[in-house]
């Protein structure tokens, strides 16, 4: 890889790369429904496991309990303060 390799990547318009990706999910979102989103995780989660088999470990799952019990927190909390 060359230099100007690079500062063409830099200097690409990722704003528009990110309007045409918010199109893109809402799109299939609105013809798939919510099953895109399970098949994009599933999708996700088999390629992690493909790349560390003991991909999430014991530490790993309950760091993320620990935030979900957080968010859930949060949400509840300002939906409370809202009503």
């Amino acid at each position: 890889m060359r230099d100007d390799d690079l500062r063409r990547f830099a200097s690409r318009p990722w704003s528009e790369a990110s309007t045409l990706k918010a199109e893109y999910w809402a799109a299939r979102k609105r013809v798939e429904g919510a099953a895109v989103g399970l098949e994009v995780s599933r999708a996700l989660y088999e390629q992690m496991r493909a790349r560390r088999p003991d991909w999430p470990s014991v530490q790993e799952r309950e760091e993320d309990l620990l935030t979900h019990i957080r968010v859930a927190a949060e949400l509840r909390h300002v939906t409370l303060r809202n009503r």
